[in-house]
């Protein structure tokens, strides 16, 4: 019985030619004919018999053999590492070509944002401490309140020191293939309570690939006031921020 078993299985497996698969299936097909052998002894078949049924119902072993091949064909894990050998090479290519050219994630300086600090230059003086709070959505970006200062600028030939408001805040978004928003197209005003308003400039101090921090600046801002609201963006994709400083804003 065992000699028909393996000559039956020697005749598929002669077709198989993936060597892990040939094993798999050699152990497979013995332990189907083993058991429907010993099925048909349960049922009083001799032995010699039962064997031979076995065989017989397990069909042409050549044409198994063909079937099986075809379900483990050795061109699978071939073509499998060769992909995996041609996607290491294009990600090493293109990880050379970032850096060389400081494109893709490397155009950023850090790959997380770094703390709030004001006053934004170390040659500016501090002269308040103040808050900022607020959150809004502005074409889709999220833009959060750090913090606020009143500092007084360093003076130059062209632009004596004065004391000016800076806000921080931080852009943020959640697309890893959009660019970061670009500040010069977003309208921002400032408005105090006793209707006071001016123009803020907003400029881009840092950034990575899904943030960037932005400084702003109220121009102009009333003196003797400690409280702003900052509107950036148009009716409609708006975003409100406010503004608090511990000490009133000081004549220039």
């Amino acid at each position: 019985m065992e000699d028909g078993f393996h000559s039956y299985c020697d005749k598929v497996c002669s077709l198989i030619r993936r060597p892990s698969a040939r094993e798999a299936a050699r152990k497979e097909l013995l332990a189907h004919l083993e058991d429907h052998a010993a099925a048909l002894e349960a049922k009083g078949v001799p032995p010699e018999e039962a064997a031979e049924r076995a065989v017989e119902a397990m069909g042409d072993p050549y044409e198994l053999g063909h079937q099986l091949d075809r379900c483990h064909s050795p061109l699978v894990p071939r073509l499998s590492r060769i992909l995996a050998v041609f996607a290491c090479v294009f990600f090493l290519f293109g990880f050379c070509i970032g850096v060389a050219r400081m494109t893709g994630l490397f155009r950023y300086e850090d790959f997380v944002l770094p703390a709030a600090s004001l006053p934004l230059w170390p040659q500016e003086t501090l002269l308040a401490g103040g808050s900022a709070q607020g959150q809004g959505k502005v074409g889709g970006y999220t833009i959060r309140a750090n913090q606020a200062a009143l500092i007084r600028t360093s003076g130059t030939a062209s632009i004596p020191a004065h004391p000016e408001v800076q806000v921080s805040v931080t852009v943020s978004h959640w697309q890893p293939w959009l660019d970061n928003l670009y500040p010069y197209y977003i309208p921002a005003v400032w408005h105090d309570l006793t209707g006071g308003s001016g123009a803020v400039e907003i400029v881009t101090t840092s950034s990575t690939l899904l943030s960037s921090r932005w400084c702003l600046y109220l121009e102009e801002a009333t003196p003797g006031r400690r409280r702003f609201s900052i509107t950036l963006g148009k009716p409609g994709d708006q975003c409100i921020l406010n503004v608090f400083l511990e000490e009133e804003v000081p004549s220039s």
